[in-house]
């Protein structure tokens, strides 16, 4: 078994330098920051782990980060609101990209996919709330999801409980963010909440997830990102964005639950994403059944 780890490791260690060599670009030694992204709340942890990762080979860029509700972010980027230009916008939902794409505020060929998510129905950590179906959500019970004004999960949680038949129907608490409703779940402020399953996975000594709804309940969730027009800082910016689909990137991504969109690579880019990706994940899996245990 040990051999075979072994092997597993080095092939996708030879396979992700391979991909490394491809992938580095001439101009990497010069760049340096600050790179100011907006990027959506669900976003938070992996993407700072991402960042510190492109400082290894880039260690003169700097990161100022705005996490927030997707569509809220796009309408302050539209309406001139953000205090200090926008280098990168790198969003949960189509919509808040095609938004800002319609008000010519993107550079053409740097928007891309990058990542997709599932909804998960969250409950305290020490609730006995069972649930087996979107409809054990109705009342008396109350639901956090977040404000689909400005938050995209809200959106897809109002898709999911109209393809089920409850819309309308339930006692609901809007959350500023995904962030907001996993406060207020794990807090005991509401009975249940419904978040990104990546956002459930950083908080089980907290919440649980008491249901995973099907994925044909609600539109696909897609995260991607685009370098802005209004950037100060082009050519770093333009680098960290290609560097958010590099097989180093999304190794981290999907040790956090996500799962990375494929699109044409090399074949030692993704043998390194893969390889990689599954063993990281299977330990990270392994600490959260730990802790399931002892809770």
């Amino acid at each position: 078994m040990k051999k075979r780890y072994k092997l597993a490791l080095a092939t996708a260690s030879i396979a992700l330098g391979f991909s490394v060599i491809q992938a580095k670009p001439a101009q990497a030694a010069t760049l340096s920051g600050p790179i100011n992204i907006y990027a959506a709340a669900s976003l938070t942890d992996t993407l700072r782990q991402v960042e510190t990762l492109y400082k290894q080979s880039n260690p003169n860029v700097t990161f100022m980060n705005t996490f927030g509700g997707s569509i809220g972010l796009a309408n302050q980027i539209i309406m001139g609101k953000n205090p200090n230009p926008v280098d990168i916008f790198f969003s949960v939902s189509q919509a808040p990209l095609d938004s800002l794409q319609d008000a010519n505020q993107l550079i053409e060929g740097t928007r891309q996919d990058i990542l997709n998510n599932t909804l998960a129905i969250i409950t305290p950590i020490n609730s006995t709330l069972r649930i087996s179906s979107v409809q054990d959500l109705l009342p008396p019970n109350k639901v956090a999801i977040g404000d689909p004004r400005s938050v995209p999960a809200g959106v897809f949680a109002q898709q999911l409980f109209a393809n089920s038949g409850i819309s309308g129907q339930l006692n609901l608490v809007l959350g500023t963010d995904v962030r907001n409703v996993l406060s207020l779940v794990s807090n005991n402020t509401v009975d249940a909440g419904i978040v990104y399953t990546t956002d459930a996975l950083t908080a089980l000594d907290k919440v649980k997830i008491a249901y995973t709804p099907p994925i044909n309940l609600y539109s696909p969730i897609v995260y991607g990102s685009a370098v802005l027009r209004q950037t100060q800082n082009l050519d770093a910016a333009k680098d960290f964005n290609s560097f958010l689909r590099s097989p180093q990137a999304l190794s981290v991504f999907q040790v956090s639950g996500f799962t990375p969109i494929p699109e044409p690579m090399t074949t030692g880019g993704s043998i390194a994403v893969g390889i990689v990706g599954l063993m990281m994940k299977r330990k990270v899996k392994t600490k959260a059944k730990a802790k399931a245990a002892v809770n």
